[in-house]
């Protein structure tokens, strides 16, 4: 039955029909109910904050009465009799005063007066403990208190200190203390809005316990509210249906929130009536929505046929095929869309096919260029390798004829060969020892660089005494920094074991291109050398008071040939391959080095080196 198309999109139209009008119904009448529920909140909420408003309004007047009391009449100035007829003439007007105190700022009382009563002078308290009292002479702004019950006057009291400056110094030099009824509150604030018996209002302090209620049983059994994090349909304190609503009135450190709402069924009232309404229209629009679309179906069902038969022809791949137009109503216009769909569809896949043809030339183009990438990558590593081995091999050759220079000259200037010479001639010697001994080390460093860079050096890793070898260095560091007129200082970490495995050469190496960078760029002070074992990892740090890095040095140190500037290189010589050296060792015995400098004070460079210790 359901394979015939016109039953189906009868079938279908009814449906479409049917769920807009269900779902537009349900909406809306959850929209009014929503609505409703919006409006009591808001009205709510404009409730609690004109009571906020009044509270804080009937707060202010007071702390201006007092204000005006202290600032306008100069309370703090006038005699004590005045002041206790002042304030007795306070008392009797305003009913919101429990209590009037004065105290110095001492903290001693000097007037008390209570509704009623007049506390003589010996009974007076004093307040100098008082942390209320202490925060308004400390900071000379008005204080309120937490709300408190008070027995005595068997009402809750809030506790209002105002300071008094001394006109002519300028410090608080009394405190004036009021102590306000809370049921006075009630009166002026919570009473003068009408209620019915649907709504209420009350007011909670920062503990959420009950503290103004038109129900007084409430504020006696000190009932706790807890508060939700939003607002909205809760339980009321009676157990009741509410919407409610909040705002909060900050007086100093004291937060009082008022809360004020509805029961959810007055304010939904309204909506019960909506959804009765919208069902009755729901039912009447379906039936007359029903017989429409069963008229329609013939008309609307043929074109839909056609259409679809010219979409399954292009489903197949006749991109040529056209839907037919013979109308001018809505289906003739889905007919001309149609076909400028299709006509973009055949210009989209013409193009598409262009692109790929593009992405495909530039495929091979780009892998032709990784080709000769590779190529140069691989002739760039064999030119790298020929000269490292040009490099070792005349390092090699090198070493030869100076060894036989520095031997020879060492035999003449101690004169094995029976020759005697004068002191020119031993100066001249010498220079020739010196310059042969400095292009030997040169061409060791050439040497050593080269074996790097070929994959070609390897590590011993035979036991050694960390403290021998530390000794030898200051055997040998030690005299050139003693010519210097530097003091060179050693530390030893305790913790650094007797015996360990490693290259003790290569760590020589290191260390001592180190120090011997630090005394020649320290012209005065002390060069420090420190040997520490931790976590598996042992750390070689030198520390100068040299001439220091520049910032932007710190980027190329350790590069091959490179010094600070062209003055360092004149001024101290070198070739700029001692830290370089250094940095290639340490990464090839898996180390790291870092270096901490400041222009003008000195160098601290660190070698960490994984620690093997010999047990």
């Amino acid at each position: 039955m359901f394979k015939s198309l016109r039953i189906r999109l009868t079938a279908l139209f009814v449906i479409l029909t049917i769920m807009p009008l269900v779902i537009m119904g349900y909406l809306t009448s959850s929209t009014g109910v929503e609505t409703l529920q919006k409006e009591a909140v808001r009205l709510q909420s404009q409730i609690a904050r004109q009571v906020s408003i009044r509270l804080g309004a009937f707060f202010r007047e007071r702390q201006n009465e007092l204000l005006t009391l202290t600032q306008v009449a100069g309370l703090g100035s006038l005699s004590a009799n005045v002041q206790q007829g002042t304030l007795l003439s306070l008392l009797s007007k305003q009913p919101a005063y429990y209590r009037l105190i004065l105290a110095q700022a001492d903290g001693l009382e000097t007037i008390r007066l209570t509704r009623g009563s007049l506390v003589a002078t010996a009974n007076l308290s004093d307040r100098s403990s008082d942390p209320l009292f202490k925060e308004t002479i400390s900071t000379n702004i008005t204080q309120y208190s937490q709300i408190r019950f008070d027995d005595d006057a068997r009402d809750r009291l809030l506790t209002m200190m105002i300071p008094i400056e001394d006109l002519f110094t300028g410090q608080v030099s009394a405190v004036l203390i009021a102590d306000l009824r809370f049921q006075n509150v009630e009166e002026e604030v919570l009473r003068a809005f009408n209620l019915t018996d649907n709504d209420e209002v009350f007011i909670l302090d920062r503990d959420n316990v009950v503290t103004a209620h038109r129900n007084p049983s409430l504020v006696i059994n000190r009932t706790v509210f807890d508060l939700p994090g939003v607002e909205g349909r809760m339980v009321g304190l009676n157990g009741d249906d509410l919407f409610l609503a909040t705002d909060k009135i900050q007086l100093g450190d004291l937060t009082l929130t008022v809360v004020a709402g509805t029961s959810y069924a007055n304010a939904t009232a309204i909506a019960t009536n909506l959804f009765q309404i919208f069902g009755i229209i729901t039912l009447v629009t379906l039936a007359v929505s029903s017989v429409i679309v069963i008229f329609a179906v013939s008309g609307v069902v043929n074109p839909i046929v056609k259409l679809s038969q010219v979409a399954q022809a292009i489903r197949d791949g006749n991109l040529n095929a056209k839907a037919e137009v013979s109308r001018s109503d809505e289906i003739g216009k889905m007919a001309q869309t149609f076909n400028s769909m299709t006509d973009r569809l055949r210009q989209t896949l013409t193009g598409l096919q262009s692109h790929v043809e593009e992405l495909e030339k530039a495929r091979v183009e780009r892998e032709k260029l990784i080709s000769d990438l590779q190529a140069a990558k691989r002739l760039a590593e064999e030119n790298s390798r020929l000269k490292s081995e040009f490099l070792a091999t005349m390092s090699h050759e090198l070493r030869t004829p100076l060894n036989a220079i520095e031997g020879f000259t060492g035999i003449v200037m101690n004169k094995l060969g029976g020759t005697d010479y004068n002191s020119k001639t031993g100066g001249y010697l010498a220079r020739i020892r010196s310059n042969s001994a400095r292009l030997l080390s040169l061409i060791n460093d050439f040497l050593d660089l080269s074996r790097v860079e070929a994959g070609r050096l390897e590590f011993a890793n035979q036991p050694f005494s960390p403290a021998q070898m530390v000794k030898r260095w200051q055997e040998e560091i030690g005299v050139l920094a003693e010519n210097k007129g530097l003091k060179f200082n050693v530390k030893l970490d305790p913790a650094l074991p007797e015996k360990m495995r490693g290259d003790e050469e290569a760590i020589s190496k290191i260390a001592l291109n180190l120090l011997g960078n630090a005394i020649k760029f320290t012209e005065a002070g002390e060069i420090n050398l420190s040997l520490a074992c931790t976590d598996g990892t042992w750390n070689i740090s030198v520390q100068d008071t040299g001439i220091g890095l520049p910032p932007h040095a710190r980027e190329f140190i350790f590069e091959e040939f490179r010094q600070v500037d062209q003055s360092s290189r004149r001024k101290y010589g070198g070739t700029g391959l001692g830290l370089a050296i250094v940095q290639k060792y340490t990464r090839a015995m898996g180390g790291t080095v870092n270096v901490k400098s400041e222009l003008g004070k000195g160098s601290t460079f660190t070698v960490s080196l994984p620690a093997n210790s010999v047990n």
